[in-house]
């Protein structure tokens, strides 16, 4: 996983590895033998790696911005969009096939003054070294 969806992400790299996903969940469905209950925890262990991997590349290639600082930085959108992309990310497996949608931020139920809402981007370096 951290070959493909490490920061910066790369969208050419992030569909590399949902490319080898794809082969990983394949050799597991028809190759993987379980011969007790030690191997069918790890089996299962496996499978639940390979649900986030898949889920973190898909939402990684959907939110086409950066945010969060290093975490989710996007080679391609380097800068944070808050008037596409001030929303909740939500991602769904329907029919084997992964969705993703947009659900509006809820207003904060304490108010938060406009100072302290940009606290985090204010930490942030603006300057390439």
């Amino acid at each position: 996983m951290n070959d493909y969806l490490q920061p910066p992400k790369v969208t050419a790299k992030m569909k590399l590895g949902q490319a080898r996903f794809a082969e990983i969940r394949e050799d597991m469905e028809s190759a993987m033998v379980v011969r007790d209950a030690h191997e069918l925890m790890r089996s299962l262990e496996a499978a639940s790696i390979l649900d986030c991997a898949e889920m973190a590349a898909f939402a990684s290639l959907f939110r086409t911005e950066s945010r969060w600082g290093l975490y989710h930085h996007r080679v391609e959108y380097p800068e944070k969009n808050d008037h596409d992309w001030f929303c909740h990310s939500i991602l769904r497996k329907r029919d084997g096939q992964m969705t993703a949608e947009k659900r509006p931020v809820a207003p904060y139920i304490v108010p938060i003054d406009e100072s302290e809402r940009s606290a985090y981007d204010r930490q942030r370096i603006r300057q390439h070294a």
